[in-house]
């Protein structure tokens, strides 16, 4: 069904199959198909043009009044949700749980307490406070789908930012590739996000087969239902990016794949081509695949299961795409049973594990564990062919940690989404603290609690719901989207001390640095249909340096 694909996380919970809509005439049932297609694809306005004709054809076809209002939806226009499906029948089982939420949203809206549409009000050209500080952010552009009459010529209105995730710098920071999650497609853009160089539609069918090296099977013992017939055909959407080669290929993991709306099944992840954008790959892989990362020596690339409590590592040695392969499944003391987990997965996930780190000799990954906290650590082998081993998960640092960054003095930096702090540790005495546990202990057992005064860990507060974390090229400053407060956050790493915070569109997620430190580009997703659906771009300026203009950059 079509909100299957457009709204995963408010039918998640669906139990019983939604009721067949068609129109009577052939003409009207043309134009609801047509503009059930345009919907699929995200087109809101196309789709909403095919809807208008066929009510003109057809004025009782309460099938377009019923997709209509997703339609009107996507676009944040609850006034007009409400009244399209104020025309069908209120028994409608899907109609009578979603129309609260809108008539709710509406209220909100015209008490002022949400804005009209996702905006969430930041003006191009703001400065971050202190404005004297060592660092200056300045707001410079933004690619954006709420407002198709933006006053400034730096603010881009661009249907395809829906529900953007994350971001990624290309080397050379001369491309940048934005992950729209519910748009089920990837935008490249130029550094300054001025100009769209290009979009990648994570769509699949029957004519794609030849993408999917392995048929139908699925690598490490997961496998499809027998109900799933053609497992390779669905829609993607895409979580985060990661590029390896020197920038050869790109790396994008989905969230699940379209028809698993419980995320039980196994996912996927595509490798792309980083100069034409072509899918050249795509890989099957665990349930709710969420984070992606190269090692440092070129063996592997890891994705996290966030589904259940595994990380998958593939050999990505060589230059043919066809020829990497799925090595080992690391597991984080015990596998979840996947027929067990149903219902919103965004809780219902195990541990949760998400932020992957490697040492810088690739002889340990680091695995954060949102649920229940603690990081997982995993000695590897990456000279050859032994399997790694589970040293165990360390709780105290924070109480759940989300990203990792490791910088190249062996600082192991946190961001925690509860708590709102980062947090950093000493890698070397991280490590050393698993010398306590006993050889031989069992995976569950492989438990290990210290103070933060015994490892020595220092904490700043950025604001609760720290989510994406970026060390600075230099090291010196290290970045980080606080959620809840809506900004971007800049440490000075040698006393972990703020430096400067920026307000930014609603519910930031995503965050990525250009290799020159010059451009933090911000991804606002929203969350529970307000705020998001935009990308900014944020200039930085260091003491002594200057911005330019993006017109003269």
């Amino acid at each position: 069904m079509l909100k299957a694909l457009l709204f995963g996380f408010t039918l998640a919970h669906a139990a019983a199959p939604l009721p067949e809509r068609r129109c009577v005439g052939p003409a009207a049932q043309s134009l609801l198909e047509q503009g059930m297609a345009l919907q699929s694809e995200l087109e809101s306005d196309a789709a909403l043009e095919k809807y208008n004709a066929c009510l003109a054809e057809e004025k009782g076809c309460e099938a377009c009044r019923y997709e209509s209002g997703w339609s009107y939806w996507k676009m944040g226009q609850w006034q007009s949700v409400v009244a399209a499906w104020g025309e069908v029948n209120p028994a409608d089982p899907e109609v009578a749980k979603f129309l609260p939420i809108a008539q709710e949203n509406l209220a909100l809206v015209k008490a002022k307490k949400i804005p009209v549409t996702f905006v969430s009000g930041v003006a191009l050209g703001k400065k971050s406070t202190p404005e004297d500080g060592p660092l200056s952010l300045f707001f410079l552009s933004r690619r954006q789908s709420y407002n198709k009459n933006p006053e400034s010529p730096l603010d881009f209105f661009d249907s395809d930012i829906q529900s953007p995730k994350s971001v990624h710098f290309m080397p050379g920071g001369k491309r940048v590739f934005v992950n729209s999650l519910e748009g089920a497609r990837t935008v490249i853009y130029d550094a300054l996000g001025t100009a769209k160089l290009g979009l990648i539609k994570h769509r699949f069918t029957a004519r794609d087969a030849p993408l999917f090296r392995e048929g139908t099977q699925a690598p490490w013992g997961y496998s499809f239902p027998k109900t799933v017939k053609k497992p390779n055909e669905f829609l993607g959407r895409p979580v985060e990016i990661e590029h390896t080669h020197g920038g050869r290929f790109v790396w994008i993991p989905y969230y699940r794949r379209s028809f698993d709306q419980n995320g039980s099944m196994p996912s996927a992840l595509a490798i792309v081509d980083a100069k034409t954008y072509a899918v050249l790959r795509v890989m099957a892989v665990g349930p709710i695949s969420k984070y992606v990362k190269r090692s440092n020596t070129g063996r592997w690339l890891a994705v996290s299961h966030w589904g259940d409590n595994t990380v998958g590592l593939i050999d990505v040695r060589g230059n043919d795409p066809f020829k990497f392969k799925h090595e080992h499944l690391l597991v984080v003391e015990k596998r979840v049973v996947l027929k067990n987990m149903k219902g919103d997965r965004d809780h219902n996930c195990g541990f949760c594990v998400r932020g992957l780190a490697f040492s810088d000799d690739d002889r340990y990954l680091f695995v954060t564990r949102m649920k229940g906290g603690g990081i997982a650590v995993f000695r590897l082998n990456p000279k050859g062919s032994a399997a790694p081993v589970y040293l165990g998960t360390l709780f105290g640092v924070v109480p759940g940690p989300r990203d990792l960054e490791i910088s190249r003095g062996g600082l192991l930096y946190v961001s925690c989404n509860a708590s709102g702090v980062v947090a950093r540790v000493s890698l070397r005495k991280l490590v050393a603290a698993f010398d306590a546990i006993a050889p031989g202990t069992k995976y569950a057992q492989r438990r290990l609690t210290v103070s933060p005064s015994e490892l020595g860990v220092e904490k700043v507060y950025v604001g609760v719901g720290a989510r994406s974390l970026r060390l600075s090229p230099d090291e010196k400053t290290a970045f980080v989207t606080v959620n809840q407060s809506s900004e971007l956050v800049a440490l000075e790493t040698a006393g972990m001390t703020i430096s400067a915070r920026i307000s930014v569109d609603s519910y930031p997620v995503g965050l990525e640095i250009s290799p020159d430190a010059s451009l933090l580009w911000v991804t606002s997703q929203g969350r529970s249909a307000k705020g998001g659906n935009s990308v900014g771009v944020f200039q930085a300026r260091y003491k002594n340096q200057e911005i330019v203009p993006a017109q003269k950059k």
